[in-house]
């Protein structure tokens, strides 16, 4: 008979705020995320990276400034707040 999720969380939960942060890492990392091999991450930000600039070079997207980039998203915090 194995350990019971619940009890686990019971006893997690007792535990410092960076005992739990290091429990959960090592919980993250025991699940095999394939995104966690370096080369393929590395493969994977250079294919999105040229896709955006692709799209940025041939029209299909329209980069914004900083500024409305700020305004956009405090427009969108505030339109939640209400």
């Amino acid at each position: 008979m194995g350990v019971a999720v619940a009890d686990v969380t019971e006893v997690a939960l007792t535990l410092s705020e960076c005992d739990r942060a290091a429990l959960a890492n090592t919980l993250l990392e025991s699940l095999g995320d394939p995104a966690d091999d370096p080369a393929e991450a590395e493969m994977a930000w250079t294919s999105e990276i040229g896709s955006r600039l692709d799209d940025l070079i041939s029209g299909r997207v329209k980069g914004v400034s900083l500024e409305e980039m700020n305004a956009q998203i405090d427009a969108a915090l505030a339109a939640r707040r209400h």
